[in-house]
């Protein structure tokens, strides 16, 4: 055995260490999750004015502040007794804000967080031994994924196309986000009982604008094709196997015109989607496109039992169709990406919010009760630091990340939950494809098409919130006051482009916070254990998954963990940060070697 540990990971938010037992074969066989801060948000919270909360939480998460503002005003809107009254107008301006926060992370996840893997050099190797094709599809991979600083071997390489792209529509997105929240991040748009600012119809034409020159570049770079076609014969398809079909007949045209000339290029028609879907996928590109290689992405990141695995989604994106007003728990029908929770054997269930709870069995984390419901949650940090020990194994506590479970269930959260969760039907089908070949219908190849297709679910629907359910200068807001907080409780539920996200809060007589909980994505999809020795969704995806490169083709290669790195990072951990660089000083224990 030998133990492989990332520490910290590096193109996310925040710091986090992955810690793995690899077998003689290069499977990993154990995995401990392990986040590294102390965030204490809900400490700081307590006796203050509960509206701060839709400031203050912003501050959790530089990328994604807009969810947690919209999370924690709808745990207002609750708290205060005005969830059945927010404006119709309100509420859709809370889709506009939200919608344009899930494209601009989804894209800069798949092309500056997760996608420069897809040119590390392992890939170059492998294709490279499949002649004229294998080096154009790597040729096509490292100039659209490189990654801004990258050197190999003393060489640097420019920046990938894609790549670069990519961060020039972030950009425009969030100057749309400014343009009605104010600034971005840490937008000020939301408030208890609406918004504080109603669109004129000067904003509602610029941010169409700014939605259609999105819209330009996922023809131009993401997809090949124009977004309307892709979304007619996918999204909006009438089954989906007619959805699953339409991809698979699209890429099989593109490859009859480019096996002979070894032309996988954008003007050819090979937009990145294609390209990784033909290519990423051993099922997909190998056994039923009949290519001689492919990076076998659908091999790892899965889950071996489905009995211990389930995808949650709380709904998101209000329906204007419902008018003024909505329910705080979130029903299916209340949402236009619905609630729900799925089990393993992707059996739909109606979601139920008294199943959420948090265990601190291997946390950091101080209470004479190890499993709280997040209504009555308990957030008191272990002080001794003799006990703050990352190293000790699975059955320590190695983290400071609580573990959410439903009913006793650690779930998967993010887009592809949410598609599974909807229908959707190029992803249910893909899923349902996968599990009928004897793969784990959730991995890394289905998890990152899915934040893929999201993109293509939201975008029209974002073009109908403009176009016709916003009513320029209209009401957006309910009066309000502080009294009306006295000894209450609110909940808001919502989704993170990154997935699941809760926000619960209580009050005392005075109508200061007397109790803040929040339970955030990546707390289900990078927890620890829970006390019955459950891992965590990603720990679960880690374990079985082979270490190096398109299931350790080249070999054994402990070095360059790809295995690790894909895996973690399909769940879109957060911000970039850091590069990381292989200890060589020989201060780690023989067998184990670390990745800093």
């Amino acid at each position: 055995m030998v133990e492989v540990t990332v520490d910290p990971l590096s193109r996310i938010e925040g710091h986090y260490r992955v810690n793995t037992e690899v077998g003689e074969d290069g499977v990993i066989t154990d995995a401990q999750s392990s986040g590294l801060v102390f965030r204490g948000f809900e400490r700081s919270l307590q006796h203050h004015d509960p509206r701060d909360a839709a400031l203050f939480t912003m501050r959790i998460c530089g990328v994604c502040p807009v969810c947690h503002s919209i999370a924690a005003v709808n745990a207002l809107d609750d708290l205060f007794g005005v969830a059945d009254q927010v404006p119709k107008d309100a509420l859709v301006m809370r889709n506009i804000h939200q919608a344009m926060n899930f494209i601009a992370s989804h894209a800069a996840h798949i092309y500056v967080l997760w996608g420069p893997d897809l040119a590390n050099p392992a890939y170059r190797d492998i294709l490279s031994q499949h002649g004229d094709v294998g080096n154009a599809v790597w040729g096509e991979l490292s100039g659209r994924f490189m990654p801004l600083v990258n050197q190999d071997g003393g060489t640097h390489h420019p920046a990938g196309s894609s790549y670069v792209a990519a961060i020039r529509e972030f950009r425009r997105l969030h100057e749309g986000i400014a343009l009605v929240a104010g600034k971005m991040p840490h937008p000020v748009l939301q408030h208890v009982g609406g918004v504080v600012y109603s669109p004129t119809v000067a904003d509602i034409q610029k941010l169409i604008a700014y939605i259609s020159e999105t819209s330009k570049f996922v023809e131009d770079f993401t997809l090949g094709v124009p977004p309307e076609t892709w979304i007619e014969n996918t999204y909006r398809a009438s089954s989906p196997e007619r959805a699953v079909d339409f991809v698979i007949g699209h890429l099989q045209e593109l490859l009859d015109n480019s096996l002979t000339s070894n032309d996988f290029s954008h003007a050819s028609g090979w937009g990145d989607v294609p390209l990784f879907a033909a290519f990423g996928s051993e099922l997909v590109g190998e056994t039923l496109l009949g290519l001689p290689v492919s990076m076998k992405l659908d091999r790892s990141g899965g889950y071996r039992d489905p009995n211990t695995i389930g995808f949650l989604s709380y709904g998101v994106f209000f329906k204007p169709e419902n008018g003024d007003g909505y329910d705080p728990a979130s029903p299916a029908d209340d949402k236009v990406i619905p609630s729900g929770y799925m089990n393993g054997n992707l059996q739909l269930e109606r979601f139920d919010h008294t199943k959420i709870s948090e265990n601190i069995t291997h946390a950091f984390y101080i209470d004479e009760e190890a499993d709280r419901p997040p209504w009555n949650g308990v957030t008191i940090p272990e002080d001794d630091p003799d006990e703050i020990d990352y190293t000790r194994g699975s059955e320590s506590r190695y983290t400071w990340v609580k573990a959410p479970h439903y009913g006793g269930i650690p779930c998967e959260v993010g887009p592809l939950s949410r598609l599974l969760v909807m229908g959707e039907p190029l992803v249910t089908g893909l899923a349902r494809v996968f599990a009928e070949n004897g793969y784990s219908p959730a991995n890394n190849y289905t998890r990152m098409l899915a934040r893929m297709q999201e993109i293509l679910v939201v975008i029209p629907e974002l073009l109908k919130w403009l176009t016709q359910d916003i009513t320029p200068d209209g009401k957006v807001a309910v009066h309000t006051e502080l009294s009306m907080a006295r000894d209450s409780e609110g909940m808001g539920l919502w989704e993170a482009p990154r997935g699941a996200l809760g926000h619960w809060v209580a009050t005392g007589s005075d109508s200061m916070t007397t109790l803040y909980q929040a339970v955030v994505p990546s707390t289900w999809n990078l927890a620890p254990r829970n006390a019955q020795g459950i891992p965590s969704p990603v720990e679960q995806a880690l374990i079985g998954t082979k270490i190096s490169a398109a299931e350790n083709a080249l070999g054994v290669d402990y070095a360059n963990p790809l295995g690790i790195m894909h895996t973690a990072r399909s769940y879109d951990p957060c911000l970039a940060c850091a590069i990381h660089t292989i200890d060589k000083t020989g201060k780690n224990p023989d067998r184990i070697i670390r990745v800093v």
